[in-house]
Formats: C-alpha cells, sequence, structure tokens
C-alpha cells in the first residue's frame, strides 16, 4: 500500500505507457497526481480568471484550436512576468532596461532544436 494516507477510501484508474512494478507504483501515482493538478490548476486559472476558456469564439474547428493556442500563450507570458516581476523586486531597472535583459536572455540561450535552423529570426519587445 502507497504511503498516501486519505480520510477516506477512493478508486482511481491510470493509463500509463510506463513500466509498471510493485517498486514503482507509489512514485508513478504520486508523480502522475502531481501532473494532474498541476494541469488542473492551469485550466482553471484559464477558464475562470480573465481568459475566457469557456466562451464558444467560433464554431469552426480551426478556429477554436488557434482560440485555445492564444490562450496558453497569453497564460505562459502572463506566468513569466509574474516571476520576472517577483524576480526583480528591489532592482532598479526601467522598463526598457527590463525588456534589454530579457532580449539579452533569449539571445544567449541556443535551444537544441534550433541549432540546425540557418534562417535568422528577429525578437522585438516593445
Amino acid at each position: 500500500m502507497c504511503k498516501i494516507e486519505r480520510e477516506e477510501k477512493k478508486s482511481f484508474c491510470f493509463l500509463t505507457s510506463l513500466p509498471v512494478r510493485k517498486k514503482n507504483v507509489c512514485d508513478l501515482v504520486e508523480k502522475g497526481r502531481m501532473r494532474w493538478k498541476i494541469e488542473n490548476e492551469g485550466f482553471n486559472t484559464q477558464k475562470n480568471q480573465g481568459y475566457y476558456l469557456k466562451h464558444l469564439f467560433s464554431k469552426n474547428y480551426q478556429g477554436i484550436k488557434n482560440h485555445y493556442y492564444l490562450i496558453q500563450i497569453g497564460h505562459m507570458i502572463a506566468q513569466i512576468m509574474e516571476t520576472w516581476g517577483r524576480l526583480w523586486e528591489g532592482m532598479h531597472l526601467s522598463m526598457e532596461q527590463k525588456h534589454q535583459k530579457i532580449l539579452e536572455s533569449f539571445q544567449a540561450v541556443r535551444l537544441k532544436e534550433y541549432i540546425g535552423i540557418k534562417k535568422n529570426i528577429q525578437i522585438r519587445l516593445q
């Protein structure tokens, strides 16, 4: 039995492509529940905190997908800005200086997915 103590007994079903053994089942369950919690919190934020996820902005399937992708991107940007805001507390930089530092960090880190691309790209923060 896993070390998860609950007041009432509940049954859960899990699907995974990972090999499940007696010695790793508790760890898989705990990690799966943690992942579910993170995904569910993000979904609830997008639905209830101004992202209007529950509103149907289109009847076109591709339009619905595009709208959802934009919600995901907007939520991600908001999380980054919130985190950066906490990092910059106490630092006396102008908005332009902060944007410059973000731009420099984007230019300094090379993602392995883009190493083989020989096309120049531009990043503009305004």
